[in-house]
């Protein structure tokens, strides 16, 4: 596993990740204050201050030494504007273990952007950082995010009851989990 401090960005077809920057404020606002984009998720929606004093948080993680959280900004090729959020967080160097995680403006869902940032953070985490596994977690009711990592090849690997309080509630939760060994077969598949 490789412990890299500035991220270089990514590339799908029609979208890239990379670093934040400050001049995402207003992107990153016009999404993280949305309530459909934060409805699963324990904060939110914020106003443009708190907004600017994480995005600051965000960017000071790209300078610390052992970095573990990359948070990464998902926007179109085609406009440069930001329409998500995608997040790595090693967990250790030892189990080289990252979780995954992502969100997209409304106006971006149903559009196959979400597999497509998906993919980015697979590609990233197994090809540039050799990690060994790869995790996210949603809650059971986010159906577009379960279908998703279903269809990029994750598997669930457990089902939590209540293990999440999301604005006052508690939610349960799936896990799901990709070895590199599944992703490198699925990338290549033997021939028969």
């Amino acid at each position: 596993m490789f412990i890299i401090a500035k991220l270089q960005p990514t590339e799908t077809s029609r979208l890239f990740l990379r670093e934040l920057i400050e001049n995402d404020l207003d992107d990153i606002y016009a999404l993280k204050s949305n309530p459909e984009v934060v409805f699963y998720l324990t904060w939110g929606p914020s106003n443009k201050e708190q907004k600017l004093t994480s995005l600051k948080k965000q960017i000071a993680f790209q300078s610390e030494e052992n970095r573990k959280i990359y948070v990464l900004a998902v926007g179109l090729k085609s406009t440069n504007k930001v329409i998500g959020n995608a997040l790595l967080l090693i967990k250790d160097d030892d189990s080289e273990t990252a979780e995954i995680g992502y969100f997209l403006h409304p106006d971006y869902w149903h559009t196959g952007y979400g597999k497509e940032v998906v993919e980015a953070l697979l590609m990233i985490g197994f090809r540039t950082f050799e990690l060994h596994r790869l995790f996210a977690r949603c809650d059971v009711e986010n159906a577009g995010s379960v279908n998703l990592l279903k269809k990029v090849g994750f598997r669930l690997e457990g089902h939590f009851l209540k293990d999440l309080k999301v604005k006052g509630d508690w939610r349960n939760n799936y896990l799901f989990a990709l070895l590199k060994e599944e992703y490198s077969v699925r990338k290549h598949p033997k021939r028969a």
